[in-house]
């Protein structure tokens, strides 16, 4: 729903919002003007169900590097946003990222879903880390701050094709995603998932790195360059 028009109608987008600049990429304010939250932070899309997750664990190698991410929910925290001319309320995820044991990064990322499905990226605080010390907050980015436009990490009714930015903060905070298969079937420590999708990101460097979505679990494999993340386990709520 959320108008990168990039995707058109293809989405269930009512393209009577758009306008010529959304045929550029561009989210106009009309655009989300029309947006409506009913329940944003029941984020219940099949592909990323985030509302029923307690944590999930991916772990695998970067290069050289041993990886593990430890994805939680934090229900209790709470963070408004302005969308249109809308309060929003986010769902808190917190990515804790260690290399080779040591921890190296924790991002608490802020998500909503519209009416339609669609779960839009509101902003995430970062802090990196080095020798068990805070040494940064590279990509942070949050939505009324940094920029007036949330990004959208997956869409309501995704299919191949689907073309969308999960992040358009500036030249250094920008991704560009593409839905290129949707029937997938992965393998990982935690099962066997099919019929999942296979998005394709390119990062603000050029690089290209694939996620896999399963129905009912979320993010089960991840592939940044020279490496592979997969999906230990996933405990509900």
């Amino acid at each position: 729903m959320i108008v990168f028009l990039v995707l058109g109608c293809a989405r269930g987008i009512n393209c009577g919002a758009a306008d010529k600049g959304a045929e550029d990429g561009a989210l106009t304010k009309k655009a989300l003007e029309a947006l409506t939250f009913s329940h944003p932070r029941d984020i219940t899309n099949p592909f990323l169900p985030l509302k029923s997750l307690k944590q999930d664990v991916l772990e695998g190698k970067e290069g050289s590097k041993k990886i593990r991410i430890e994805r939680t929910a934090k229900p209790d925290l709470h963070k408004a946003f302005k969308i249109g001319k809308q309060t929003v309320e986010g769902l808190a995820i917190e990515d804790r990222e260690f290399e080779n044991g040591e921890l190296t990064e924790v991002a608490m990322d802020y998500f909503a879903e519209a009416d339609d499905g669609t779960v839009l990226y509101l902003g995430e605080d970062v802090d990196t880390y080095k020798n068990g010390k805070i040494t940064g907050h590279e990509g942070a980015w949050m939505l009324g701050k940094d920029t007036k436009t949330p990004g959208v990490l997956m869409p309501g009714h995704p299919k191949v094709g689907d073309k969308f930015k999960s992040e358009d903060v500036n030249k250094d905070i920008h991704e560009e995603d593409e839905v290129i298969s949707s029937s997938e079937t992965v393998t990982v420590p935690s099962g066997t998932y099919k019929n999942c999708l296979k998005i394709k990101e390119m990062l603000a460097n050029g690089e290209i790195e694939y996620k896999y979505f399963a129905s009912g679990v979320g993010c089960v494999r991840e592939m940044p360059k020279d490496g592979d993340v997969l999906l230990k386990s996933h405990e509900t709520r």
